[in-house]
């Protein structure tokens, strides 16, 4: 596409150039350069497109998951390792410097620390107040507000509650709004443990694919050996993010009925991405990489 633009650029240029020599009217030499224009306008627009298009190597997809689990877990214990947190997180953006969302909690460790050295010993020991009943109690009548914006930070605030916060997290997963869902998915990976298992396979069958991702997501965090066939039926979704996940989950699982699936997804899938998943799954599960075939059909 770029030697398409630059050929037309040059050819606009030309064209330009002979009609200006030959005495060409002003309205066809108007639409040589308006073309010549717009062409350089595509080359430059398309050069920040290009960049983005560069993306983790596949390898290191699996570490990044990970580290940012183990980050964001730490940071929500009463006395956060924030050296560990800072170096997780900074490894996460040495690797995809375009992750948001590490970028943001390495902002926060970071300020958090710094307010922490700022105080004596004796003020650092009582400057975190636990939260209260009263706070929680609060915000679940959140829960109910009609803005969904403030269901969706609602879903922030439960976060330190831990196991409290399950059962609200839970029937935030059934809001009607898809991103307060997909926040409420996320958290539960973070707090749930294996309560949070069969509420994020009633997720994954989410109408919003947005949703279904995130579920998957969140269930490499909490997979258990009861989640095994609800992920085994996810490597057949239509979403290419949820199918990636669900072998990730799977790999995470450690459950020997995850092979033959694995296996057959690596032989099937159309996607490069899916199949790499399926790889690394198997690798986690200890099993001998698959040769590959030489067709591969889409999965229905």
């Amino acid at each position: 596409m770029r030697r398409v633009l630059f050929a037309l650029l040059i050819l606009s240029a030309g064209l330009t150039l002979l009609l200006l020599v030959t005495g060409g009217g002003p309205p066809v030499t108007a639409a040589a350069l308006l073309t010549g224009a717009l062409a350089a306008a595509l080359l430059i627009a398309r050069r920040p497109l290009a960049q983005r298009r560069a993306h983790v190597p596949k390898s290191q997809i699996a570490e990044i998951e990970k580290l940012y689990f183990r980050a964001t877990r730490e940071m929500l214990t009463d006395s956060p390792n924030m050296p560990q947190v800072i170096n997780d997180l900074q490894r996460i953006i040495s690797i995809d410097p375009r992750y948001k969302n590490a970028r943001y909690f390495l902002n926060r460790a970071l300020l958090l620390q710094e307010r922490a050295q700022a105080l004596s010993p004796q003020q650092s020991n009582g400057a975190r107040r636990s939260p209260s009943r009263l706070d929680f109690l609060g915000l679940q009548e959140k829960l109910i507000d009609l803005d969904p914006a403030v269901r969706k930070a609602v879903v922030m605030e439960l976060i330190p509650y831990g196991e409290n916060a399950i059962d609200p997290l839970i029937a935030l997963l059934m809001d009607p709004d898809a991103d307060v869902r997909v926040h409420a998915a996320t958290a539960l990976g973070w707090v749930g443990g294996r309560d949070a298992v069969q509420p994020l396979l009633v997720a994954l069958q989410d109408e919003i694919p947005q949703v279904r991702r995130y579920a998957a997501r969140a269930l490499c965090w909490v997979v258990d050996e009861t989640a095994v066939d609800g992920l085994i039926a996810a490597l057949r979704d239509d979403d290419t993010y949820v199918r990636c996940y669900a072998a990730r989950a799977l790999g995470w699982s450690q459950d020997q009925r995850a092979i033959r699936p694995l296996v057959e997804l690596f032989h099937k899938d159309a996607s490069s991405d899916v199949r790499e998943y399926a790889l690394t799954a198997l690798d986690d599960l200890g099993q001998p990489r698959p040769e590959p075939r030489s067709e591969r059909v889409t999965l229905d």
